[in-house]
């Protein structure tokens, strides 16, 4: 793919379905050659206009991997989303270092990081400028978000969500004041797009290298999570709770794979299923609407309903690989836990 350019700014690159601005860059682009070395990050040992460079090349390389994700998005779903604003280099003053990136809806509250000026109410996502040293090929690279694909495209995910599970019921909120915290299957959806759209289960394989692949923190889709060790609650992390959907999605897929089935056919189905949750207890207030998106069980119904509505081929394999993860339909999140993990003592 060639990334499509509408117009080239100083610090920003206006292209179509995707707008990408680098904050307090000063001048990055000139000309129409976008074509830069990533000089390693643009870590503590770099000349001035290497780190120039490298927040050039983090400037492109997102807006490459964004709009190639819109656009593979796009054929799947059936329908463009919203055009998505990405801004890098946010945040340096409240988190110096910062290397992550987030997902943002103008809101009340935030779960850490505020924002100085109200997002846009299509959302945004924000990338950090990066602190962290991690290994490459042998040499050490200042790992920046917008070098990283993996978060590129998981933020990506995020949009998605937003615009079609609606998970928070965000489209019965006042634009200005939508519900910005994120839910398990927001964040295990958010990996699945990441993994289809890189081919990897081990989306984070790279800045994560030294976190060991079985645990929760590496966030790979091909452990072995199950229902048994979902937290739920106020307290839990939706990332880690997001883990045990991510991976029972993946285990889905690489089972119709093996079975000859495309692996895009399956991620049709569960992409577009999304929007069958949009639609779900609509009818309901709102707080009773988002309680019941919360639910594992709903989405897969949802998944299966869609399957059905276009022949019913795959679900006789996406059933039971849920299945095998604590994952069926007409239970809360809780009883799944509850019934998955007695189901694990009588097998001990």
């Amino acid at each position: 793919m060639t990334l499509e350019v509408e117009r080239i700014e100083p610090a920003a690159l206006v292209c179509p379905g995707v707008t990408v601005r680098c904050a307090n860059a000063g001048t990055l682009l000139e000309g129409d050659d976008l074509r830069f070395h990533p000089r390693g990050g643009g870590g503590p040992a770099a000349t001035a206009e290497h780190r120039r460079e490298a927040l050039a090349f983090g400037l492109v390389n997102t807006a490459y991997h964004a709009q190639r994700g819109l656009e593979a998005i796009a054929q799947l779903l059936g329908r463009p989303l919203p055009p998505l604003l990405v801004r890098i280099g946010l945040h340096a003053t409240h988190r110096p270092g910062w290397g992550g990136g987030h997902y943002r809806l103008p809101a009340a509250e935030y779960s850490s990081l505020p924002e100085d000026e109200p997002p846009v109410a299509t959302g945004e996502v924000h990338l950090g400028a990066g602190g962290r040293l991690v290994p490459l090929r042998g040499e050490r690279y200042l790992h920046s978000a917008s070098h990283d694909p993996a978060i590129v495209l998981h933020e990506l995910g995020h949009h998605l969500t937003r615009h079609t599970a609606d998970l928070r019921v965000n489209r019965r909120r006042p634009p200005q004041a939508q519900a910005n915290l994120k839910t398990p299957i927001d964040e295990g959806t958010s990996d699945y797009v990441a993994a289809i759209l890189l081919d990897t289960a081990d989306i984070y394989g790279w800045h994560r290298a030294a976190v060991p692949p079985e645990s929760p923190r590496r966030r790979c889709l091909a452990a072995p999570w199950t229902m048994a060790q979902f937290v739920g609650g106020h307290l839990s992390d939706p990332h880690t709770d997001g883990t045990i959907w991510s991976a029972a999605l993946w285990a889905a897929r690489t089972e119709l794979q093996r079975r000859g089935v495309e692996g895009a056919r399956f991620d049709a189905v569960v992409i577009r299923a999304l929007d069958r949750v949009g639609r779900t207890a609509d009818d309901l207030p709102i707080e009773r609407a988002r309680q019941l998106r919360r639910r594992y069980a709903l989405v897969l119904e949802a998944i299966l309903e869609e399957d059905a509505a276009h022949g019913g081929a795959l679900g006789a394999v996406i059933e039971p690989a849920f299945g095998s993860r604590g994952i069926e339909v007409g239970f809360g999140n809780d009883a799944l836990r509850d019934r998955t993990l007695r189901g694990a003592l009588v097998r001990s």
